[in-house]
């Protein structure tokens, strides 16, 4: 299988509505906490979870401790890496001053949605902040890594992908290279907070 990473372009256990939502009310409830990751020239996606930290992919952030990270107003402010791990391909940012956001997203804690459940990705193809498409789960790899039928574009590395109860399940993190509206995420299983971040 050939993959390529998008040229790069932020989990709390809330209580959640039992019936499935639409991509509209996921996006209306969850954008305020998904965000721009610029690094360097490198650009990606960011989302806010349980601890006020934000989370993306480790080849967003590559070599730099600090980055800057952009709200949906355009309104920017720094955070630094406080975790990488390149293997996972997962990063774990904190805002160096005052946290400027007050909305998380809610994870979906133990299995993935199933092969054929409905899926919502949010991220910053091509720079395009607050972006959302929609598609399914088609595939469950043995070592957790999601296939999803949603297109996943340069920038949307490291967007938050949503079940249907509007609850983060992965982060967004490859395309397929050979063709267009096939995507791959790593579940948040694998997404760990450092014990201490001070």
């Amino acid at each position: 299988m050939n993959l390529v990473r998008p040229a790069l372009l932020c989990l709390c256990a809330t209580a959640f509505a039992a019936d499935p939502q639409t991509p509209a009310s996921i996006y209306r409830d969850s954008i305020h906490a998904v965000f721009t990751v610029h690094a360097g020239s490198i650009l990606g996606t960011g989302f806010a979870f349980s601890s006020g930290l934000i989370a993306t992919n480790a080849h967003v952030v590559g070599d730099s401790t600090i980055v800057e990270i952009e709200l949906q107003d355009a309104s920017r402010f720094e955070a630094r890496v406080v975790r990488k791990d390149v293997e996972h391909d997962f990063a774990i940012l904190e805002p160096t001053g005052i946290r400027p956001f007050t909305t998380l997203v809610p994870l979906r804690l133990g299995p993935s949605p199933a092969i054929g459940e409905s899926v919502v990705v949010i991220g910053s193809p091509g720079g395009m902040k607050g972006s959302v498409t929609a598609g399914i789960v088609s595939q469950i790899y043995p070592n957790g890594v999601i296939q999803l039928n949603v297109a996943v574009n340069a920038g949307n590395s490291g967007g938050p992908v949503f079940d249907s109860q509007g609850r983060v399940f992965g982060i967004a993190t490859l395309k397929y290279a050979q063709g267009d509206g096939l995507g791959f995420a790593i579940p948040v299983g694998w997404l760990q907070p450092p014990t201490s971040t001070r």
